[in-house]
């Protein structure tokens, strides 16, 4: 029954909602999603382990690395399956990912003019998730919740917030839909227009405007995770220098340019590649280090940073 709701909801939430929603604020209540017509919820965490990141495969580090974040995404969660499609707009390409491994790939022609981004990123949601920890994802004060109990004939709800909307079957998870618009919007997904003025840009011209939006010194919110099983999670100012050379990281480098906004090297140490996008720089990469046997491992990392 749980599988052919989240088909049959994914396929209703793509279309344009026209009702009214009721907001709701804070509050007290035992449960985890409140029933509509009630007028408090407590977004209270019991388990902080639940936000932490989802730990990214082989291959979605090395979709990151050729494209970037993606613009929007839509996350399905099953018994025992995770399936998130990852669509570039701007690129006219969408893939799709089951347990990490590529399910689908889909071309289209691109959209045209500035293509807003999501302000969230795919790895940040999991089935564990509750109501509560979306809004702490979210930052949103309020959301909205809407009953699909007659549409359904079961205890199915949709709960819309700044920039995504999700599906719950109880207090379980369905799916998670990140939606790039007003709030839930980036705003340096439009530092392109930012940086135009009567057409000339305003800055190095010498730089494409990824690289103008990263060069020069930035704090940034770095999220990594590794092929060992760690991941962590900090902030961290960042220089990157663009040369003629390369690109200097914090002094580092140079890290010769292999196409528009990549640079990267490789060498018999392992590999170092950066894409710059609007408001990210994805960093992925290989090194060695000794097991517990005094044997050579590769560990394969990927490292996102986030403008804050």
């Amino acid at each position: 029954m749980k599988n052919k709701i989240i088909w049959a909801l994914s396929l209703l939430i793509l279309s344009a909602l026209a009702c009214n929603l009721p907001f709701i604020g804070g509050g007290q209540s035992d449960v985890s999603i409140p029933d509509p017509d009630a007028d408090s919820f407590s977004a209270n965490i019991q388990d902080e382990s639940v936000l932490e990141p989802v730990s990214l495969s082989g291959a979605q580090r090395q979709v990151l690395a050729v494209y970037g974040l993606p613009n929007r995404f839509m996350i399905l969660f099953s018994e025992g399956m995770r399936e998130e499609t990852w669509f570039f707009d701007h690129l006219g390409y969408a893939i799709t990912f089951r347990n990490g491994d590529i399910y689908t790939q889909k071309e289209s022609d691109p959209v045209a003019g500035m293509v807003p981004t999501s302000i969230y990123y795919p790895w940040q949601f999991n089935a564990q998730m509750g109501l509560s920890e979306l809004l702490a994802v979210s930052e949103s004060e309020s959301f909205a919740i809407e009953s699909l109990d007659e549409v359904f004939e079961d205890d199915v709800s949709l709960v819309t917030m700044k920039g995504m909307d999700a599906g719950f079957q109880e207090d379980q998870i369905l799916f998670v839909r990140a939606i790039p618009v007003g709030a839930g919007a980036s705003e340096s997904s439009l530092f392109a227009e930012t940086l135009v003025d009567d057409g000339e840009l305003t800055a190095d011209p010498s730089l494409t405007p990824e690289e103008q939006a990263h060069a020069g010194t930035h704090s940034y919110e770095t999220s990594c995770t590794y092929s060992d099983g760690y991941s962590e999670t900090f902030t961290e100012e960042e220089t990157w220098e663009f040369t003629e050379e390369g690109v200097y990281s914090n002094g580092d480098g140079p890290f010769p340019k292999v196409s528009e906004n990549y640079y990267g090297i490789q060498d018999e140490f392992g590999d170092f590649f950066i894409m710059f996008s609007g408001d990210a720089v994805t960093i992925n990469g290989t090194y060695f280090e000794e097991d517990a046997e005094g044997q050579e491992e590769m560990i394969i990392f990927s490292c996102v940073q986030i403008l804050e």
